[in-house]
């Protein structure tokens, strides 16, 4: 006999029909049986009475005992019918039982997992309001200092030399040297190159006027030129320039 994988409300519908096919036949046997011994006994009573009563009575006995048989196995086999249905019926509310659950626990752990979602995405946020602020300070004092430093120390080369000159002059030997005049041009503090972003300023102009400007007033290298580029960027230039410090994507080159 082959077997055949069904669901457990399948095997319940199964088990219920086979009880109620064998109900039905059992009903009909039992009703052919007294039919039969209806017929048994009308035939009884035509026959010639010289027919011993005691075959009658085994025939009888018979009857009796083949009924109660087939009445016993019906009876076994509808308890074992309604045990399985009882068992089967025991295992799909258990298995309910244990679905119910685990959605109980899902939808917990997905609250859970949310919560703690949302928390981080808090704590993200504000880490960033208080690491933006301290940067952005530091970054404008940073370039005050610089630009100040870089004047104070232009300012002290001069004095230096204008009073190494005079010591020159006095220390020399009188002779006739030929008058020479020599120019400085200082550029007062609005010449500083500014760059503010828009569409009609030109990026590579600017670039050469900084570096001019760091030749001739600040004696700075590269990386101190990079360092303090942010003092000569207004507007959007310095506001993307902010943006690059704040998140430490400041170029190196």
């Amino acid at each position: 006999m082959a077997s055949e994988k069904v669901t457990i409300e399948q095997a319940v519908q199964k088990l219920s029909e086979a009880n109620n096919n064998s109900n039905a036949r059992l009903n009909a046997l039992e009703t052919k049986l007294d039919e039969i011994h209806l017929n048994v006994m009308e035939q009884n009573k035509n026959m010639n009475m010289n027919v011993p009563n005691e075959i009658i009575m085994n025939v009888q006995e018979k009857m009796i005992n083949q009924i109660e048989t087939i009445q016993k196995r019906a009876k076994e086999l509808q308890d074992t019918t309604t045990s399985k249905l009882e068992e089967k019926q025991q295992q799909w509310d258990r298995l309910t039982d244990n679905i119910r659950d685990m959605r109980t626990e899902m939808k917990k752990n997905c609250e859970a997992l949310e919560r703690k979602a949302s928390q981080k995405k808090d704590q993200n946020q504000l880490m960033e309001e208080n690491v933006s602020t301290p940067h952005t300070q530091l970054n404008s004092s940073t370039i005050n200092e610089s630009f100040d430093n870089g004047q104070s120390e232009h300012h002290n080369i001069t004095e230096r030399r204008h009073h190494a000159d005079i010591i020159t002059q006095q220390t020399a030997p009188m002779r006739y040297t030929p008058q020479t005049t020599h120019t400085i041009v200082i550029p007062p503090p609005a010449a500083i190159p500014t760059f503010n972003g828009s569409i009609s300023e030109n990026p590579r102009q600017f670039l050469i006027r900084v570096k001019e400007y760091s030749e001739t007033i600040n004696p700075w290298n590269e990386q101190a030129l990079l360092n303090a580029i942010s003092q000569f960027l207004r507007e959007i230039a310095l506001e993307w320039y902010c943006q690059l410090r704040t998140s430490n994507r400041r170029p190196q080159t």
